[in-house]
Order: structure tokens, then sequence, then C-alpha cells
């Protein structure tokens, strides 16, 4: 697990011109009201109160904090699996020292350790919302576990949620009209490197509650929150987060016309779009550098199905 980094998104800062963009924000006391103009130019105004949530406080990923909580642990553990062998904490190595006067409980002890750690390291990531994931160019890494968090995100959206929603002749058109007024509303939220200083230091991620309190985001935050929002209006809606080097997308398992971008995983076509703006581009087109990394494969793909939320649902597909 030490060996695997943390997945870096640096979030392609989506600049093509655009007409519309976000025009008011203020947040008083949890009521958020938001103006923003569509990319036909129109006005549009929102005003809501999100539930309460129960997603704890995130934290940035540092191999080295998680080092620290993984060793602490298995220091607390060892003495009652071994009380005849002393355990000790070596610094700056960050290594367990083993001694004993047996030395096949020294033995034993040592070959307890790896395995113990490997639990206590994947417990660790699960605790704090992280996952082993397999980068675009096949890395291992560590990310945020996105797929989770907007499951588990949902309920406190749905004031916002029944104020995204749209009417249409069928429950297709509706959700298309849906998806195209929330995505226009995602867009417009300005855009905001957590990576940079300018965010928080480590690598930055902020939920999706966040992201609306705050009136901020970057690329994996806003898809994110888009993802959470479609999970609590149609659970039974397919999606998929689509991560390329530096940079994510959504995609959305609706009708495709010709000439938008498509991905197509295990039986199902997504449509593809790009919620981090500002450039507020419609359902199906993607910025240039995106439609390149796309149409090349370089990346690597997470299922969202809120009616599935299962371990066997959450593995990501890559090329």
């Amino acid at each position: 697990m030490s060996a695997r980094g943390a997945l870096s998104l640096l979030c392609l800062l989506i600049s093509l011109p655009a007409l519309g963009g976000q025009t008011s924000f203020t947040n008083s006391g949890g009521q958020l009201n938001v103006g923003w103009q569509d990319r036909e130019g129109k006005a549009q105004q929102l005003s809501y109160r999100l539930e309460a949530g129960k997603l704890p406080p995130l934290i940035a990923y540092r191999p080295a904090r998680m080092q620290e909580d993984v060793l602490q642990s298995l220091l607390q553990q060892a003495p009652l699996a071994f009380p005849e062998v002393q355990f000790s904490l070596v610094r700056p190595a960050m290594s367990l020292s083993i001694k004993s006067r047996n030395a096949d409980k020294a033995r034993e002890a040592s070959q307890w350790v790896k395995p113990e750690q490997a639990k206590l390291e994947a417990a660790w990531l699960t605790q704090h919302y992280f996952q082993p994931f397999t980068a675009p160019d096949g890395a291992p890494a560590i990310k945020q576990d996105h797929v989770r968090i907007a499951l588990e995100s949902r309920d406190e959206l749905a004031p916002l949620m029944e104020q995204l929603k749209q009417e249409g002749a069928t429950e297709t058109e509706a959700r298309q009209k849906t998806v195209a007024y929330m995505l226009d509303f995602i867009q417009a939220i300005p855009y905001q490197l957590l990576d940079s200083q300018s965010g928080r230091s480590g690598k930055g991620f902020l939920s999706p509650r966040q992201v609306l309190e705050q009136n901020r985001g970057d690329c994996d935050s806003k898809v994110t929150l888009m993802a959470a929002l479609l999970a609590q209006g149609y659970p039974d809606l397919k999606q998929a987060m689509v991560f390329v080097p530096g940079h994510a997308l959504l995609g959305v398992a609706l009708p495709a016309k010709p000439g938008e971008a498509t991905l197509s995983r295990a039986g199902e076509t997504y449509l593809l779009m790009e919620p981090t703006g500002p450039a507020q581009l419609p359902m199906g087109q993607l910025a240039p550098a995106s439609r390149v990394l796309v149409d090349s494969r370089q990346l690597s793909v997470q299922p969202v199905l809120a009616s599935q939320l299962d371990a066997a649902s959450l593995h990501a597909w890559r090329e």
C-alpha cells in the first residue's frame, strides 16, 4: 500500500467561450441563493436549504499520516496478540522493532505484522473515504472514493434536486432536460483548483455539500456533486465517472445524438459531459483535450448505480 501515490487530478480548466455564468451567490445561515445565466443567456435563480448531512469531515490523503496512524494501531494491538514480545516504533524510519527472548515468538510476531498492517491500511482508507485505484496509465494509486461519497451525500441534496427537476413529454425527455439544466447550474459554480495553495494543502477535494455551500469546486468535486444529485433524483439511472489524466468527466446513460461524445462499458452507452466549467458545454460535447484523451482510451471508469450499492458495483473499468 505504501508504494501507491495519490491520484493527481489537476483538473483541466475548460476555458472555451461561454455565454452563461454565475451572476450571484449568497449563503445566509444555510439558505443558499444562486443566480446564473444559462448557455442561452437566460437568467436562472434557485433558493434552497440542504438537509442535514451524514458525511464526516474529509481529509487530504497523506501517506505519512496513514503510516503513523496504522503503526500506532499496530503498537496497541501487538502486545495483546504477543505478550512475550516487545514492540517499539523506530523513527525516522517509521518501522517496528520486534524483540523477544523467545525466538519462535519473535518470528511469529514478525510474520503477523505485514498482513495485519495491510488490513489496517485498508481499514484506514475506508474510514477516511479513500480507495486503491488503477490510474489511466496503469499505475497503482490512492484516490478519494468519489462514488461512495456521491451516494452517501444524495439524501442531503434532495431539496436542491427537487428544484432542478424539469418536466418533459416522456420520462426520457424529462431526464434529458433535467440533466441539461443541472449541468448548466454546476458548470456555473466558480472553478477553483483545490490542489493549489489557493485551495488547501495536499490533494484537494470538496464534498458535494462543500461545493454548494462554499460555491467553488474542481473537476472531481463537481463530477461527484452531479453524480450525487442524479443518484438522488433518478436512483435507477446508470452513471459512470470517467477519469482521464489530470481530469474527470461524467457519463450518463441517456440517448445520444449523432456526433455527441459517448463511452461504452459493460453493455451500456454513456453520454459524456463536462461538469467542471466554466465553459457551459452541452451534454455530449467535450473540451478538445478531453476528447483526445477519451478517444485514445487514456481513461479509467467507475460505474455509479444508486440502486446497486455493493462492492461489485464499485470496481473500476480500465482499458
